[in-house]
């Protein structure tokens, strides 16, 4: 009986391949890690061909020791969204795929806002343009190594790639296209006049068929069931974005709900209908097969600052647990430093402890990068807030790192004023895209009523009203430190 449901999920560092029944509990899962190349001149990609062996591993390691391939009613991929892959028409890399981390193509988003193109690209896209998007990696790509762009057949979203091996069709769905800042927003769709107005016209060609997020976008074929154990013909499901799947495995429908994805990014994401009046931010996706779009904004600015503390600063001296125990001993209204979530940028900010003094010690530095990572998220959720006033939201989901401790999300609440949910299980993207399968074959009849049965809340935290003041305080010194210290770290501001 077909009643279960793989989510491949692309992540950063690893992918994950993620099975899951009918009520989203999570039955097993394998993890592969997957080498992201950092180059010396800062570009970040992916092996393509290592990509799918880690995927297909993954998958392989399931159905042969775990789950009978049988059992699999669908698959859905998720993964990072913007960046690029090139492939040919079967699907094999025609250059490394590039990662959404890789800022290459900042100083043509630079020269664009100089010239007006950019006012131009975002009235269409409804996103703002910046370095790591995909549309602006393929004009990047156009301009550097238009030999690769011409022996190209499908330029894909790193999901779509992993479907692509998996099925041998190039689909996409709206969140990736229309996040990537590849479709006319208004339109739902592509536009030859977004591609002449980046400049890359001769790439109109190299998108792929975009199919609904519940939408059955291929079926396994037989070489990737010889790769993987899957049985060939099972349904792949279109899915989303992990921003989108987060969002929906979390169980955020609706505008009264502030989802924050607390892990290597700080993701902070609204839906809405509305109209966007003024310039938009970086994600502002078709969401939730089309019934409303996603608002998202963010940096790489979360909870991985604690994993490198942990591990660089501290040489694993002190394990997550015991961070948790140190921030919980730690009194929250005495003085103590603030720190500045910037080690992985964006530039040209960067990562700081400020204004320490001899009183403080492990506990009080462990809770101001706790604090300084909420206050980040705090700063990019008023932002994105404000594109939908007077909606206002009335509480939060929290997802990612930051989500497993009840520390932590205990200082969420009380830096935003809001009350945090945290949703059951640790793999909250992949379950958004089972979310999708399950639809796509006819077990729900929508989304909604796949987040209804298939999320959880288990446990929340309430802000503590006695702690506004002084929090409202300290994010305040927080902003003005940021402002401060990000001018000491430009080299254009120096004279």
């Amino acid at each position: 009986m077909a009643d279960l449901f793989l989510a491949i999920d692309a992540g950063g560092t690893a992918v994950k391949a993620a099975v899951f029944d009918l009520t989203g509990r999570l039955v097993a899962q394998r993890s592969i890690e997957v080498v992201t190349i950092h180059r010396e001149n800062g570009w970040v990609e992916r092996e393509p061909e290592a990509f799918w062996r880690g995927t297909a591993t993954a998958i392989r390691q399931l159905t042969k020791a775990e789950i009978a391939a049988d059992r699999i009613a669908a698959v859905a991929c998720t993964g990072f969204g913007n960046g690029v892959f090139l492939v040919d028409a079967e699907g094999r890399g025609m250059r490394d795929g590039i990662v959404s981390v890789d800022h290459r193509a900042q100083g043509i988003v630079d020269a664009f806002e100089r010239d007006g193109t950019a006012e131009r690209i975002e009235a269409i896209t409804g996103h703002r343009i910046w370095g790591g998007q995909t549309l602006m990696q393929l004009v990047w790509l156009a301009r550097n190594e238009p030999d690769v762009v011409r022996r190209t057949r499908w330029a894909l979203a790193c999901k779509d790639f992993l479907r692509m091996r998996l099925t041998g069709a190039a689909t996409t769905d709206p969140t990736d296209a229309s996040g990537g800042g590849m479709l006319d927003l208004a339109r739902g769709a592509y536009s030859e006049a977004l591609f002449e107005a980046a400049g890359i016209p001769e790439l109109a060609s190299r998108v792929p068929e975009i199919v609904e997020n519940s939408g059955i976008a291929g079926y396994v074929s037989h070489e990737a069931a010889d790769e993987t154990g899957l049985i060939a013909g099972t349904p792949v499901v279109a899915a989303m974005m992990d921003v989108s799947a987060c969002v929906l495995g979390a169980g955020s429908v609706g505008a009264d709900t502030l989802t924050m994805i607390a892990g290597t990014w700080s993701i902070n994401a609204v839906e809405t209908r509305a109209p966007i009046m003024k310039r938009p931010p970086i994600l502002n996706m078709i969401h939730r097969d089309r019934a409303c779009r996603l608002l998202a904004d963010g940096s790489p600015t979360s909870a991985a600052n604690l994993n490198w503390y942990l591990s660089r600063a501290l040489g694993s001296s002190v394990d997550v647990r015991q961070a948790n125990a140190l921030v919980a001993e730690s009194p929250v209204e005495a003085w103590r430093c603030h720190f500045m979530p910037f080690v992985s940028g964006p530039a040209p900010r960067r990562g700081a402890f400020v204004g320490m003094t001899n009183s403080d010690d492990q506990g009080s530095m462990l809770r101001a990068i706790y604090e300084g990572v909420a206050f980040q998220h705090r700063r990019h959720a008023e932002n994105v807030v404000s594109y939908v006033a007077p909606q206002s939201p009335q509480k939060i989901r929290l997802a990612g790192g930051a989500s497993k401790s009840a520390v932590w999300a205990q200082v969420f609440a009380d830096i935003c004023g809001l009350p945090v949910e945290v949703p059951e299980g640790e793999e909250i993207g992949a379950l958004g895209a089972a979310m999708c399968a399950a639809v796509a074959t006819g077990h729900y009849p929508d989304l909604v009523f796949a987040a209804q049965a298939m999320c959880r809340v288990e446990r929340t935290a309430a802000p503590r009203s006695h702690l506004r003041d002084f929090y409202d305080e300290r994010y305040g010194e927080f902003l003005r430190l940021d402002r401060r210290l990000a001018g000491l770290f430009d080299p254009s501001a120096e004279h």
